[in-house]
């Protein structure tokens, strides 16, 4: 049963149909109970007027006086009986008209209660009891037809059950559509998606229950980041035809001049090359890393950076990195994994591409710096550095956009990014060069 509505209803349907036969059950055995009570009051009375009717002479003999008794006593199957037991001799009313009843044998000063077959198919209300009047023990029993109250019992459970039923249809209809208004704005989450889905809306508009809310929130937030690494991706690309039409381009402007065949011609060509290799190398390896991540929303940081490291090692081998990592064994940070290592991504390779021997990766409370021990940044272009495009040295290659990117990313993790220059780390090592330090401020709670 995969239906949702399927599940409200059949809930509802069983614990309505157990409440209403507990209902059922429990009105039918009141009302009884009730009558009942009535009934056995009545022959209650009537058993103390016969008592008061019952005297024994000298020889121990009963003799019965029962003109204070109803008249239904004396009408034959008027449903109104009693039984006097004085020993071995049994006395029985008019009304019985010749015929008996059984009745239990009631403990001394005990009354009992039963339910006896009758004369004439009636069902009897049986209540006997033992007295000791003049030093004299016997049984009064009085009986009471009560097959007319079983009969009414029989209809009113009926009517009961008729009615409750009925009840349990309009409620299950009511309960219906209830359901039916209730998962409507499933729906509509379902249309805005076919709408998001032709582009007709870039986010998901809705207005519902509360405890829908949260999934819509969550589908905005991950079409946002989507539409983000889809910008990213497009930026990333173009950025690289950019990068390799440029080279292209004066590599065939080479192949047409006169330089051909020069010792200035063939270290162009070659530095070009290697400049097309680097580009294609690194977008490989960013692939390469980002295939290797699994998605979620505990990002293992040490995996990242561990992969990012041996990314960055293989790009710049001709320098030899050595990479400082301080960073806690198993900690973990709240993000998707591809925007993590986009981010890091971007400032691991500025600070390889600049550094002279050593990177520093330390993450210090919420807070992680990645810094390099190499020239270092004037004060002035500091402000500048996350420019779509700036490039602190042109003649470094680059496009001058991964700071930039990694900006971006970092605001929609709330995240702020501080440059200084120069950095505390670089000073303190063993170049004792200026360097850029890049510093990745996480709100409270991100880092795990």
């Amino acid at each position: 049963m995969n239906s949702l509505r399927n599940r409200l209803s059949f809930g509802l349907i069983l614990s309505l149909l157990v409440l209403l036969l507990a209902q059922w059950w429990l009105s039918s055995q009141a009302i009884e109970r009730l009558l009942e009570n009535q009934f056995l009051d009545q022959l209650q009375q009537d058993s103390e007027v016969l008592l008061a009717g019952i005297e024994f002479d000298a020889e121990g003999q009963p003799t019965l006086n029962s003109t204070r008794l109803p008249p239904a006593y004396q009408q034959p199957y008027s449903g109104s009986y009693f039984a006097l037991q004085f020993g071995a001799d049994t006395r029985y009313s008019r009304s019985l008209w010749g015929a008996d009843f059984s009745f239990p044998d009631p403990t001394t000063e005990l009354a009992v209660t039963a339910r006896q077959s009758g004369p004439d198919g009636q069902r009897l209300l049986v209540h006997a009891r033992t007295y000791q009047k003049d030093r004299q023990q016997f049984t009064i029993a009085m009986a009471r037809d009560i097959t007319p109250l079983l009969n009414n019992l029989s209809d009113y459970k009926l009517a009961n059950a008729g009615f409750s039923a009925l009840f349990l249809l309009a409620l299950v209809l009511i309960q219906r559509w209830i359901v039916l208004n209730t998962l409507k704005p499933l729906n509509d989450v379902q249309s805005a998606l076919v709408r998001l889905q032709q582009g007709e809306i870039a986010q998901l508009e809705f207005r519902g229950p509360d405890e829908i809310k949260p999934l819509v929130t969550e589908l905005n937030r991950l079409l946002t980041a989507i539409d983000q690494r889809l910008k990213r991706s497009r930026e990333g690309m173009g950025n690289l035809a950019h990068a390799l039409k440029t080279r292209l381009a004066r590599l065939s402007q080479l192949s047409e001049g006169d330089e051909a065949g020069t010792a200035g011609f063939a270290l162009e060509v070659q530095t070009l090359n290697q400049e097309v290799a680097r580009l294609i190398d690194r977008e490989t390896a960013r692939v390469r890393v980002v295939g290797d991540l699994r998605p979620g929303q505990r990002v293992d940081l040490r995996e990242i950076l561990d992969a990012l490291v041996n990314s960055c090692r293989a790009l710049y081998l001709d320098k030899s990195l050595q990479f400082v990592v301080e960073l806690p064994q198993g900690t973990k940070l709240l993000g998707d994994r591809e925007d993590l290592f986009e981010l890091f991504g971007n400032l691991l390779d500025n600070a390889s591409k600049w550094a002279y021997r050593e990177v520093y990766i330390v993450m210090e409370g919420n807070t992680l710096t990645v810094a390099d021990d190499g020239p270092g940044c004037p004060a002035e272009a500091l402000a500048e550095l996350t420019q779509r495009g700036f490039r602190a040295d042109e003649s470094t290659p680059g496009s001058g956009l991964g700071l930039a990117i990694a900006q971006d990313i970092a605001g929609t993790y709330e995240a702020r990014l501080e440059f200084r220059s120069p950095g505390r780390l670089a000073t303190s090592g063993s170049t004792n060069r200026p360097g850029l330090e890049v510093s990745v401020h996480f709100k409270p709670g991100v880092l795990l």
